[in-house]
């Protein structure tokens, strides 16, 4: 007995057979792809919109802290100083012309190290911007870190026995993947360093925060612009797979 034949259902969906049509979509896919992926660099800036690192408007910082190295340098080279005259008079007697000399020397040496110790400690400058902190710091090597607030991890305040006489504190920012201080700021006064630790927090709070949003809000907006129709992205996933 003959089968009649089976009625095709209008709801059925076709299968893509035409290979030009199958090249389109393809195409199409990948160019929404790629557009979804697209990131927007702005407008080119040209070298006279560059920032200039030496017009950054930065902060000294405690005028108490130059003063502290400079008691804690100079009571270390009397020490120095005191056991150096101690040996050559004493315990390794030298020609008197020699030793005073030899002294001398050390003294003018040791007042040198002094002087640059406190002129380093004055050109420490920080500064806190929009999207990251910048610390400068070096008297002949000029050293000039920037750290974004979306890699701030962590905010550590240290004080020693003599910050505590002169009430100063050290910040310490530690980034993402890093076992050491990306800024070690010393010689702030220990209300500002606690207030510049809540504001650093709170920003890199808000930064960590910031791409996430940004990713839900393009994915929700791909899902909703998405023109292709039910059917069809079946179609093409029944092909691909």
């Amino acid at each position: 007995m003959d089968t009649p034949p089976h009625s095709k259902s209008p709801l059925a969906p076709s299968p893509i057979t035409d290979p030009s049509t199958l090249n389109d979509t393809s195409s199409l896919l990948a160019v929404k792809a790629t557009s979804a992926d697209t990131y927007d660099h702005g407008p080119r800036l040209s070298e006279d919109d560059y920032i200039q690192l030496a017009d950054l408007p930065l902060s000294n910082i405690d005028p108490n802290y130059p003063k502290l190295l400079l008691i804690m340098s100079s009571v270390v080279m009397m020490i120095i100083i005191t056991a150096l005259t101690v040996f050559l008079l004493i315990i390794n007697p030298l020609p008197l012309i020699i030793t005073t000399g030899f002294i001398a020397l050390t003294i003018l040496v040791a007042a040198l190290v002094i002087k640059l110790i406190h002129l380093k400690a004055n050109k420490i400058a920080y500064g806190l911007f929009k999207h990251e902190m910048v610390l400068r710091e070096g008297l002949f090597w000029v050293s000039t870190t920037a750290l974004p607030y979306t890699r701030l991890q962590h905010v550590n305040l240290s004080q020693g026995p003599a910050e505590r006489r002169f009430n100063l504190v050290t910040l310490k920012c530690f980034s993402a993947g890093s076992g050491l201080a990306e800024i070690d700021l010393p010689g702030l006064n220990a209300d500002l360093a606690e207030n510049l630790r809540q504001h650093l927090l709170s920003q890199a709070a808000a930064s960590h925060q910031l791409p996430a949003t940004k990713l839900n809000t393009r994915e929700h907006s791909t899902s909703v612009d998405d023109p292709t129709p039910a059917i069809e992205r079946s179609q093409q996933d029944n092909y691909n797979g």
